[in-house]
C-alpha cells in the first residue's frame, strides 16, 4: 500500500542543515537556480515521506540517485527498505513510498491546455479517442492525466522517458472526475509486456498519478 505526501517550496527550510553531507555536495553542483530549487523541494518532500513511513527523523534520511537516475532512500550506510518516487512541478512536489520489494512511480502535473502537436505526438490513437469523447472543458485534465500515467508507469519500469511512452495506452476510470478521490487506471505497453496498474486523482487544478508493481492497493493518504 503506497503512501503519498505533497509539499510546496514554501515548506522547504532555509539553509542546508536538513541535507546530508552527500546531498550538500550534489546541491553545490547545481548552478541553475530554478533547478536547485526544484531539487531541494523534491528531496525535502521525499525525506519527509520516507521519515514518516519508517517513523524516523527525516534529517536522517538521504535521497540519492541510483545509477539509472531513480531516487533511492538511505539511512546511514543502509538502503532503506522502501521504494520511493518523486515528482515536482511549478513549486509543488509529490513523493510516494511503498515497502520493498514493491516498486512505485508517481507524477504530478498542472491541469493546463496541451497543444495539438503534443496530443498527436505523445498520445496513442485510443488516448486521442478518449480525449475526443470528453467535452472541451475536460480535455486539459484528460490530456494531463494520460501524460502523468505514462510517466509514472515508466518510472516503475526504472526507465523513465527512455521508454517510448507513445506506444503505451492509458485506460483511466472516470477521466473527467475532479472530486479528489482516487480512481484506478491501467497502462498497456503491448509487445507482450505486462500492463502497469495504478491510481489517479484530480482537484484544485492538479492531477497526480501513482503506479506500481505489483498492482498497488488504494493509496493510504499522506504518510
Amino acid at each position: 500500500m503506497p503512501g503519498w505526501l505533497i509539499r510546496s517550496r514554501a515548506d522547504v527550510p532555509a539553509g542546508d542543515a536538513w541535507l546530508s553531507p552527500r546531498e550538500r555536495r550534489i546541491a553545490a553542483r547545481l548552478s541553475v537556480a530554478a533547478r536547485l530549487l526544484d531539487w531541494r523541494l523534491g528531496r525535502f518532500t521525499a525525506k519527509q515521506a520516507v521519515g514518516a513511513w519508517l517513523a524516523v527523523a527525516p534529517e536522517g534520511v538521504e535521497i540519492l540517485a541510483a545509477p539509472d537516475g531513480a531516487p533511492e532512500a538511505w539511512i546511514g550506510d543502509e538502503r532503506a527498505p522502501v521504494s520511493v518516487s518523486l515528482s515536482h512541478r511549478a513549486g509543488l512536489a509529490l513523493a510516494v513510498v511503498a515497502p520493498v520489494p514493491d516498486v512505485v512511480g508517481c507524477d504530478l502535473e498542472l491541469i493546463e491546455p496541451r497543444s495539438g502537436a503534443f496530443i498527436r505526438e505523445w498520445l496513442a490513437p485510443p488516448e486521442q479517442g478518449l480525449l475526443a469523447a470528453h467535452p472541451e472543458w475536460d480535455r486539459a485534465q484528460v490530456a494531463n492525466l494520460v501524460w502523468t500515467a505514462k510517466e509514472a508507469a515508466a518510472k516503475v519500469r526504472r526507465e523513465g522517458l527512455r521508454l517510448d511512452v507513445r506506444r503505451a495506452v492509458v485506460a483511466p476510470a472516470d477521466a473527467g472526475a475532479t472530486d479528489g478521490a482516487w480512481r484506478a487506471l491501467r497502462v498497456d505497453w503491448g509487445g507482450g509486456v505486462a500492463p502497469t496498474s495504478g491510481w489517479w486523482r484530480a482537484g484544485d487544478g492538479w492531477v497526480m498519478t501513482i503506479a506500481g508493481e505489483p498492482a498497488p492497493a488504494l493509496p493510504s493518504g499522506p504518510p
